[in-house]
């Protein structure tokens, strides 16, 4: 199992498989999210999640799911915001956040054949996948995402984006999506 600490949080992260202990992460759980899976094939994924200020070990939070890895293709992964503690995640197709402080799901969403990683930039948390980029505002908010081709890449700079996309390269707005202007000379 993975430890992860971000903020006052602890993330254990077990992927391809429950942890032994997982009835008992599960009884002392003050909340249990467990995903249901698209198909009944897939690869489990654990996340239990601990408040660092909190006395004991158990996680308040456990977040279990199955999906598909495309032969060891795409991992997981995962990203929190430790001011809006907000968690995301990502694996397989499937796109998950929670408000790790209340405890609830703030968004599922899904992306085709399969997530790559999340980054933050300012007040946003970009989303890679195969044949999607996508961008969210730290708080869980979804505000756009568009068709990609590999191989693509992408660029930050100030408020913009700059997507390669097969050797072809736009620039858009972080914050709608929408062209951006650029200076012509």
């Amino acid at each position: 199992m993975h430890t992860v600490a971000v903020g006052n949080w602890t993330l254990l992260i077990e992927d391809g498989s429950l942890p032994r202990i997982f009835d008992s992460y599960v009884k002392n759980a003050a909340i249990v999210d467990r995903v249901e899976p698209s198909t009944l094939g897939g690869r489990d994924l654990f996340v239990g999640v601990c408040d660092g200020g909190s006395p004991h070990r158990w996680p308040e939070i456990v977040i279990t799911q199955k999906y598909e890895d495309a032969s060891g293709t795409f991992h997981p992964g995962f990203l929190l915001v430790p001011e809006n503690s907000i968690l995301f995640i990502g694996a397989g197709e499937r796109l998950v956040g929670y408000n790790v402080e209340s405890g609830e799901r703030v968004f599922e969403d899904r992306t085709d054949y399969g997530f790559w990683g999340w980054t933050r930039q300012g007040d946003y948390i970009l989303m890679s996948a195969e044949l999607e980029f996508g961008v969210w505002r730290t708080t869980g908010e979804k505000l756009w995402s568009t068709f990609v081709e590999p191989p693509w890449s992408f660029n930050v700079s100030g408020e913009n984006v700059e997507l390669d996309i097969m050797g072809q390269r736009k620039t858009l707005r972080l914050e709608t999506g929408t062209a951006a202007l650029t200076n012509v000379r």
